[in-house]
């Protein structure tokens, strides 16, 4: 039987790949953040309320964070995320979390987290156990974020 070549990428370096998965994440929040600013320069001051353009604001913010979630998958394979759809996959079920329950600040390098975190989950040289932990990780830091704001 012939041994394939597999890539050291693919073969895993965890260490590689969440960074790699952090960095694609942070540049993944310029995503929303320069569709907002596209659509702070097009839009028409006349088409604004009371308040100003801050629903059209709101808008483009919740549509360019999932246009991030759609364009993970190419990020992670150029930065050689391998296997890059999983983590791509996985990836929202931890940035809705942070989305929901963070303050603005976190909200705004939510993919710092979301992408390493998918990444580990999604790691097939972590043992279930490793896996196990940053999940109750992940759900720790869920809970104190929603007993903070209560």
């Amino acid at each position: 039987m012939a041994k394939t070549s597999v890539s050291p990428a693919a073969e895993g370096r965890p260490a590689e790949r969440v960074v790699a998965a952090a960095f694609a994440g942070t540049l993944l929040t310029l995503v929303p953040l320069g569709w907002l600013l596209v659509l702070t320069a097009l839009t028409d001051d006349s088409r604004c309320g009371h308040y100003g353009c801050v629903g059209l604001l709101a808008d483009a913010w919740t549509a360019g964070r999932w246009a991030a979630v759609v364009l993970a998958w190419p990020l992670l394979h150029l930065f050689r995320v391998r296997p890059a759809w999983p983590v791509a996959v996985l990836a929202p079920f931890f940035l809705v979390p942070i989305w929901e329950l963070a303050e603005v600040p976190l909200i705004l390098i939510a993919g710092l987290f979301a992408y390493p975190v998918a990444t580990l989950v999604s790691s097939p040289r972590l043992s279930w156990r490793g896996r196990s932990l940053v999940l109750a990780l992940f759900a720790l830091f869920c809970a104190l974020q929603a007993l903070s704001q209560s």
